[in-house]
């Protein structure tokens, strides 16, 4: 774009004339190192400011913000913000500073309509987690799990581990085998997938453990699990699949599903995607179908089983975040298990409900900018603390 054509659209955005395409061509032009500071201060200068209403409709607003957040990232993302009152968007002024933020440049209108470019100090990124975890064998050893480590790992009696790209395995054992018990346990910022020694295959999200045997001897198969964790169980008519988890124990044959129980989670979450498993919580029980979801709180003493949203009960194992209608504090859960980030709150964000995708491979700041390009949140990041408020409050 040249200078006369951004001077055009500045002078369109003054007489409530520039469509949401335009708008969004200033908002690049500010981005783009191409133009000089003083451009991208006459920019900021006129978009900074009171700005007018556009009268754009709320599909417009939207498209314009999931083309800016959609430029340099892994994939499309997009926000758009579930209120309880009518969503109204402030123009592109809010975005461009958001923009700004990311790249670490912010800039000043003064009264007198100088612009002072000022470097903002650099952020340490928060990075995204990755594959690693502990592994703790039968007489205590503890080794070190990554996705650089491949090999052989260890031997427990007749059974082989090894550890390829990021996955653990189990391989060998035999009927009147001494039992054996490894965990696996995941820290903030970890993941993991590893294969049981009968073909079963689980995913461990962040912060979650899983104990095992480490060859399936008897007439059952018991697991235990802490956190979050996907299951794709290997048949065996003749030895039953049992997941304990908290005081809820999971009978399955032959199915795929996602248990959730993090302590700082309300409920225990059981999840089919296909298969059958049957629920047990003291006397209660309940059997579950595929699409179902059943929900255990403490102070509930039943199960409560729901249709279950699919998609995002397996967007953490597809590598995304995606919400529904979801209150800031429980997207700022999710967050800090995956970053391992520590979450302080400032104000009342009871109402602060978000919907859309975001991928678990951008660094946290970007996921924070997205956010806070809703205008109803904003976050303050000093090393690995954020602190989150309603938008606006200082």
């Amino acid at each position: 774009m040249t200078i006369p054509e951004i001077k055009r659209l500045l002078e369109k955005y003054k007489r409530r004339e520039i469509t949401p395409e335009e708008h969004l061509q200033l908002m690049q032009a500010v981005q783009d190192d191409a133009y000089t500071a003083a451009i991208k201060a006459d920019i900021m200068d006129t978009l900074y400011g009171e700005t007018p209403d556009m009268g754009w409709d709320e599909g417009q607003a939207a498209a314009m913000l999931e083309g800016i957040f959609s430029d340099g990232m892994a994939e499309r993302r997009h926000l758009r913000v579930v209120k309880r009152r009518r969503l109204v968007y402030r123009s592109l002024a809010a975005a461009v500073v958001a923009g700004l933020i990311a790249t670490g440049v912010y800039y000043i209108s003064r009264t007198d309509k100088q612009v002072t470019p000022v470097v903002a100090v650099k952020q340490k990124p928060l990075l995204p987690g990755s594959n690693k975890a502990m592994l703790t064998l039968a007489d205590g050893t503890v080794i070190p799990l990554d996705s650089a480590k491949n090999g052989a790992l260890a031997q427990q009696g007749n059974t082989q581990i090894t550890n390829t790209n990021g996955r653990l395995s189990y391989n060998g054992g035999a009927t009147g085998e001494k039992v054996m018990y490894n965990t696996v346990v995941t820290p903030h910022g970890g993941q993991y997938q590893l294969t049981l020694a009968d073909g079963s295959r689980v995913w461990l999200n962040a912060a979650s453990s899983i104990r095992f045997p480490t060859a399936f001897t008897g007439n059952d198969r018991t697991v235990e699990i802490t956190g979050e964790a996907y299951f794709e169980i290997m048949q065996q008519a003749d030895k039953p699949f049992h997941v304990k988890v908290n005081e809820v124990q999971v009978n399955v044959l032959g199915t795929s599903f996602n248990i959730m129980a993090y302590q700082d989670e309300q409920a225990v979450k059981t999840t089919l995607v296909e298969g059958a498993v049957q629920l047990k919580h003291g006397n209660d029980a309940s059997l579950l179908k595929p699409g179902l979801q059943a929900s255990l709180s403490a102070k509930d003493d039943h199960f409560v089983v729901s249709p279950a949203d699919m998609e995002q009960t397996l967007a953490w194992k597809e590598g995304k975040f995606r919400f529904r209608n979801t209150n800031i504090r429980t997207i700022m859960r999710q967050l800090s298990r995956w970053y391992d980030i520590q979450v302080s709150y400032q104000g009342d964000v009871s109402d602060i409900d978000l919907t859309g995708v975001l991928s678990r491979r951008e660094e946290a700041g970007n996921l924070l900018t997205a956010l806070e390009a809703t205008q109803r949140v904003q976050f303050e990041v000093s090393g690995n603390n954020v602190t989150v408020r309603p938008w606006g409050q200082r």
